[in-house]
């Protein structure tokens, strides 16, 4: 006796591959989607700082617009306002294990670099007499303390002598330094006089991980990590002060039990994360 395949069988699985791959299409268009709302509400938000509408984050602000010019150049960077952090992806600069820049790359930061020029002076202390007059709001008159430029590798030891992802890290930093900083913004300077730009390595001390495991595409980096200070002056610094006043003119608690408060108003406030360098030798 012969048996023959049952048709139905086959008719199942072929619904079952169908399923498959339309639920595999769905989830595709689906992360399209997401992908394009995230594109455009960034879009939004720069639209809007740069309209002049009211951001209550100035160093998202300054590193959103920052980040935007640096993509009008033609560079693939990763921006990240809440840290305040642009990433520029190593391999996009550099060849496998080098700290030379390609031909193609120097040119895009050079473009980049024309687009700071015109952008950092509204953020720059140095500057303050020769701002552009189209500079974007800056209700809490924030200005750049530091841009840290800092170079970052995969976990993968180099087999160079002496030569570590530590010096490798540095010398990327070094090299896109050489090339935004080329002429005068290499001269900006904030309140204390110091420098603006400097540059660090971090080796393979702040890998990228997904799902905890390393991404050392993503880890292969170089940073610019801005760092703002407030003025005294500015609202933020006037409504501390107005603070301080009021409470002065409040009757003082004379109770042996609980001493009366005293108030000493700040210095400059810091706004941002703090980025720690590798100490390196000078």
């Amino acid at each position: 006796m012969i048996f023959l395949p049952s048709s139905h069988h086959k008719q199942t699985e072929r619904v079952e591959e169908a399923g498959y791959l339309a639920s595999a299409s769905d989830l595709m268009i689906g992360l399209l989607f997401v992908f394009i709302i995230m594109v455009v509400m960034l879009s939004q938000r720069v639209d809007s700082i740069q309209r002049g509408e009211s951001v209550n984050d100035p160093l998202a602000s300054a590193v959103l617009i920052i980040g935007q010019k640096f993509k009008e150049a033609g560079l693939n960077v990763v921006i990240d306002p809440q840290s305040g952090v642009i990433g520029l992806p190593a391999d996009a600069l550099f060849g496998f294990n080098s700290a030379v820049l390609n031909d193609n790359s120097t040119q895009t930061l050079k473009k980049a670099r024309e687009s700071l020029i015109k952008i950092l002076p509204c953020y720059v202390h140095s500057e303050r007499a020769v701002r552009p007059l189209n500079c974007p709001p800056n209700d809490e008159e924030a200005e750049i303390e530091t841009i840290f430029i800092e170079g970052h590798t995969d976990s993968k030891p180099l087999q160079q002598g002496n030569y570590t992802n530590w010096h490798l890290g540095l010398d990327r930093a070094r090299a896109v330094y050489e090339v935004l900083t080329e002429g005068k913004p290499q001269y900006y300077q904030n309140e204390r006089k110091l420098d603006v730009f400097g540059i660090s390595s971090y080796a393979d001390k702040r890998l990228v991980k997904s799902i905890g495991i390393e991404d050392s595409e993503k880890s292969r980096r170089v940073e610019l990590r801005f760092i703002l200070a407030f003025k005294p002056d500015s609202k933020k610094g006037k409504a501390a002060r107005d603070a301080l006043d009021a409470a002065s003119t409040l009757p003082t608690q004379t109770s042996s039990t609980v001493p009366a408060a005293t108030m000493t108003p700040g210095a400059n406030i810091i706004q941002g994360p703090i980025s720690k360098p590798a100490t390196l030798p000078k």
